[in-house]
């Protein structure tokens, strides 16, 4: 019976060193890694500036368009209607140099005509009184430089032009005039730099204004 009763004694003896055997090993003991003050290196701006960034620093590309300014030639005034040219430009702030041509003609016809409305509308508008006055030969000039005159004919012989401006004259048609047509004549162009689309298109809306001008893209001068 002693033996069994020292059994059992060594069976608790053992359960109660297994269950507290943290008592019993040793404790390991976990190291923090060591800073080494000789290896710190303090950085330059230099330095810093050299390190890659990352996508999200790069600068963000603006999102508004870049609105491109053109050169352009606005031309064939005469010398009676330059100067409010060269004023609306300077309304606008618009920087221009004047250039100006001589052009020869060769046809020397005498010409009667009532001088160029302002528009299409009021040149017929013209013409529809004119031929109330019985006058039914005439039309309204369609080409650049003398669009929206009326023309009554082109002659020869002076005498002729003559005789048909009196007429009409007498018929009460007023300002009729008769001129040389193939004489020499000399226009002047605007050349405009740097001028923006909202610019170009304020200057299209007055242009019908000049009867005979046209604006029109030209090379830049250096």
């Amino acid at each position: 019976m002693k033996w069994f009763v020292g059994l059992l004694l060594l069976l608790n003896v053992g359960l109660l060193g297994y269950f507290n055997r943290q008592f019993f090993l040793p404790i390991k003991t976990v190291v923090a890694p060591q800073i080494a003050p000789e290896k710190l290196k303090l950085l330059a701006q230099a330095d810093l500036d050299s390190i890659p960034k990352r996508a999200t620093d790069a600068p963000q590309a603006s999102a508004l368009p870049v609105v491109e300014a053109k050169c352009y030639r606005w031309g064939n005034f005469g010398e009676s209607n330059l100067p409010a040219a060269e004023a609306t430009l300077a309304k606008f702030d618009v920087q221009n140099t004047l250039s100006q041509t001589t052009v020869e003609r060769q046809d020397n016809r005498f010409w009667v005509y009532y001088p160029p409305m302002r528009s299409a509308a009021l040149a017929e508008q013209k013409a529809n009184e004119i031929r109330a006055l019985g006058v039914q030969e005439l039309y309204i000039v369609q080409d650049s430089q003398w669009r929206n005159a009326i023309s009554f004919g082109l002659f020869q012989d002076e005498d002729l032009a003559t005789n048909l401006l009196k007429d009409l004259q007498a018929k009460g048609v007023k300002n009729a005039e008769k001129a040389l047509r193939g004489q020499g004549k000399t226009t002047y162009s605007l050349n405009l730099k740097d001028v923006k689309p909202d610019v170009l298109e304020e200057l299209k809306k007055v242009s019908p204004e000049f009867v005979g001008s046209q604006i029109e893209e030209a090379a830049c001068a250096v």
